[in-house]
């Protein structure tokens, strides 16, 4: 029997998963490059380190050649991965925090979209 999904690539993926989310989590927002010397022009380091973090991501998945259902099984894994992370790790209920509401109904909106993919994964009708 040939199995379609090559679970290497998906663990591949929730690693990288895992330290994309590790670099919002341990990182501290303080950090800055200062690309002048002088304090002119800085950049947030955080930033800087998710957005390489993403682009990895985003290249991990489109370069390492599998089956396309691998691919967007490797996905969902990532988007729920981070969808757990964000409603464990998300201060909503800090009183500073003037975005939570917002942040939440989108939370949620993503919650509906991780149901939505895993429903189709769990499905019998995919075929190879």
């Amino acid at each position: 029997m040939n199995n379609p999904f090559e679970i290497r690539k998906v663990v591949g993926g929730v690693i990288l998963t895992l330290l994309w989310i590790c670099t919002f989590l341990f990182i501290p927002t303080s950090l800055v490059i200062d690309w002048a010397g002088d304090g002119s022009t800085t950049t947030n380091f955080k930033l800087v380190v998710v957005l390489i973090g993403l682009i990895v991501l985003f290249f991990y998945h489109l370069l390492v050649r599998s089956n396309p259902e691998t691919t967007k099984l490797s996905w969902t894994a990532a988007l729920t991965i981070s969808w757990l992370a964000l409603i464990i790790f998300y201060p909503f209920k800090d009183p500073t925090n003037t975005a939570a509401g917002a942040i939440g109904f989108f939370t949620l909106l993503g919650g509906l979209a991780v149901c939505v993919l895993w429903v189709r994964f769990f499905s019998d009708e995919i075929v190879a």
